[in-house]
């Protein structure tokens, strides 16, 4: 159950960054990630256009509920135990990739596409993060210990979690007219670092990639940390890192506190609900944070 609801969580951040860089299927969208993340389902995309209109969106449309649903069931079947399981999850696996691949090939669409996107999209950027270390732990957890495996799914729970603190930031940013507490936050204690290089005239959109990956780093780490069992060092380790990660973010945040909430609502009320959503979501993240690690505290001793 906990290997599909991350496989789950895993298709469906894929899902919704896939249809984002799709746009609508435009001349500045590409369609490479979404059939990569739902294939072998991507073909019902490529089926839908043949058809044409409106089978078209329909096709499109099931490529995105089929990501979730291709990466709920090998998490479901990554997560059992034998020899069968790992042949059979190694074989789709495999699968996924081949028609992945054919799927960009028959779609006939430019790979420079999504090249160029990587370089100036920090959607795209998260996008190829996400996918390349969700297939690092589909391949590490197939053979992996129970306490490697936990290690995994937190790391992976952490990743996602982080990519949609920052996907949320981006809006709150509002392009430069809004407020960059959420990414801060998001992001510390690293954040604090990148911030600070702003001053040394390092071009801004490095910096502004830089502060994407550097969450999905953080929230990795501190997933893979607090998911292990027992007390010991590891605790210790995991409770000083959460506590740096407020420390640094809010002392960020105080420092540049007179231009860090000088905003408007560049986008309506549809910055003022992305920020909603995003302190009730960085909140509850917390709240299951610290309920971890409670209930670690209660377990026996370990390294």
């Amino acid at each position: 159950m906990v290997g599909a609801m991350v496989g789950l969580l895993y298709g469906s951040v894929l899902a919704i960054l896939s249809l984002f860089l799709f746009g609508g299927g435009g001349a500045h969208g590409t369609s490479i990630p979404l059939l990569l993340s739902s294939a072998p389902l991507g073909v019902l995309a490529l089926v839908g256009k043949l058809v044409g209109e409106p089978y078209t969106g329909y096709g499109h449309n099931a490529a995105v509920v089929g990501a979730p649903l291709v990466w709920a069931g090998l998490g479901w079947l990554v997560a059992l135990s034998g020899r069968e399981r790992l042949r059979l999850s190694r074989i789709l696996a495999l699968l996924h990739y081949a028609s992945g691949l054919a799927l960009v090939a028959t779609a006939g669409e430019e790979p420079a596409r999504l090249q160029r996107l990587l370089q100036i999209s920090p959607e795209a950027v998260m996008w190829a993060t996400v996918y390349l270390a969700g297939q690092a732990a589909l391949w590490s957890s197939m053979r992996a210990g129970p306490e490697a495996r936990q290690a995994i799914v937190g790391a992976m729970v952490g990743l996602l979690y982080g990519s949609v603190l920052i996907y949320l930031s981006i809006f709150a940013t509002g392009g430069g007219h809004g407020t960059p507490v959420p990414l801060i936050l998001s992001s510390a204690p690293l954040s604090v670092v990148l911030w600070s290089a702003r001053y040394f005239a390092v071009a801004s959109h490095l910096l502004d990639q830089a502060l994407l990956l550097s969450a999905l780093l953080v929230w990795a780490g501190l997933g893979s940390l607090v998911a292990l069992s027992g007390r010991g060092k590891s605790l210790r380790l995991a409770r000083i890192l959460v506590l740096l990660q407020y420390a640094s973010g809010f002392a960020l945040v105080a420092i540049i506190l007179p231009d860090a909430w000088n905003v408007g609502f560049p986008h309506g009320w549809d910055f003022f609900v992305m920020v909603s959503v995003w302190a009730m979501l960085y909140l509850l993240g917390q709240v299951a944070l610290w309920w971890r690690l409670r209930r670690r505290n209660k377990l026996g001793p370990t390294v």
